[in-house]
């Protein structure tokens, strides 16, 4: 679903025709002939300064949070994870349903998955975050209790799957 690798990137590319791009977004949608895919290219991270990874994936995405944490999280590619981590890093307004879907599911998702996207999403080091974000937390509408609680919330995940990694 993902592809972060900027060398598969290009080989994708090349194979692919381009259908718009979108410069000021610094996005790009393909068309892949053979597979009959659509892709999205983009920066989640970007913002005036610095453009952050380039993530390249299929699109259309599930429309439900829980089934794009399925398919990511139960994958085999760790891509898919860091993926979906650094795409959902610069949306805060999701981390508490994203961190509630994964207290109900965790059982079902790989563990080394589990480990990379809660690395990428940004939770953990929110301070860092917000800042590359240009952001403040509270701009978001959280205080600093609501982000502890999310990072007790995720070592309580990684503890139940015997994985701490603090």
């Amino acid at each position: 679903m993902y592809v972060l690798d900027y060398h598969r990137q290009l080989a994708l590319i090349k194979e692919m025709v381009q259908l718009r791009k979108d410069d000021e977004k610094w996005e790009a949608y393909y068309h892949h002939p053979s597979t009959n895919e659509m892709w999205k290219s983009f920066f989640p991270q970007a913002n005036g300064e610095k453009r952050g990874p380039k993530v390249m994936r299929i699109e259309p995405v599930p429309e439900k949070l829980e089934e794009r944490l399925d398919v990511c999280l139960k994958s085999d590619n760790k891509d898919d994870a860091r993926g979906l981590g650094v795409e959902l890093s610069v949306d805060p307004h999701k981390w508490d349903h994203v961190l509630g879907i994964i207290e109900k599911q965790y059982r079902e998702y790989e563990r080394s998955q589990l480990q990379i996207f809660l690395s990428e999403i940004g939770i953990r080091e929110y301070e860092k975050t917000f800042k590359n974000l240009g952001y403040e937390f509270q701009d978001f509408g959280f205080d600093e209790k609501q982000l502890k609680s999310m990072l007790w919330r995720i070592r309580k995940v990684l503890f139940k799957k015997r994985i701490i990694f603090w």
